[in-house]
């Protein structure tokens, strides 16, 4: 049994926007970080090593999986149900994420929270 749901967010014209950052990647990179939030799905508390709280920015949070020595970067928010997870943005950490990703993450998190029907369940096509 899941403890955790994760979700995708959706644009306004409706595209999953993780799907598309997803399908962007090597084939077994999106595997990858598609068994990985398969995985945390079943946790109580998602352990350190795979995800962490993101420095100074409140309320995103990064998935840490690495494929073939890139370092890929989902980021979320806990929301907008209690045990939900929702993925907002990806992006692959090369020294620096760029500040500019998390300002979207950021604006996207205010979204989803003032219309929850911006996220859906996580595709794992």
């Amino acid at each position: 049994m899941a403890s955790w749901a994760f979700f995708d967010y959706y644009s306004q014209r409706g595209e999953n926007e993780i799907l598309v950052w997803l399908n962007s990647l090597p084939i077994k990179a999106k595997a990858k970080i598609n068994a990985r939030i398969s995985a945390l799905q079943g946790f109580p508390i998602f352990p350190e090593q795979y995800f962490s709280a993101y420095k100074t920015w409140d309320d995103l949070y990064e998935l840490r999986i690495v494929f073939a020595n890139v370092a890929y970067r989902p980021f979320g928010f806990y929301g907008p149900g209690r045990r939900d997870f929702s993925l907002l943005i990806g992006g692959i950490e090369k020294g620096k994420v760029p500040v500019r990703l998390l300002e979207v993450a950021d604006e996207r998190r205010k979204i989803v929270i003032a219309d929850p029907t911006r996220v859906r369940k996580h595709n794992f096509s």
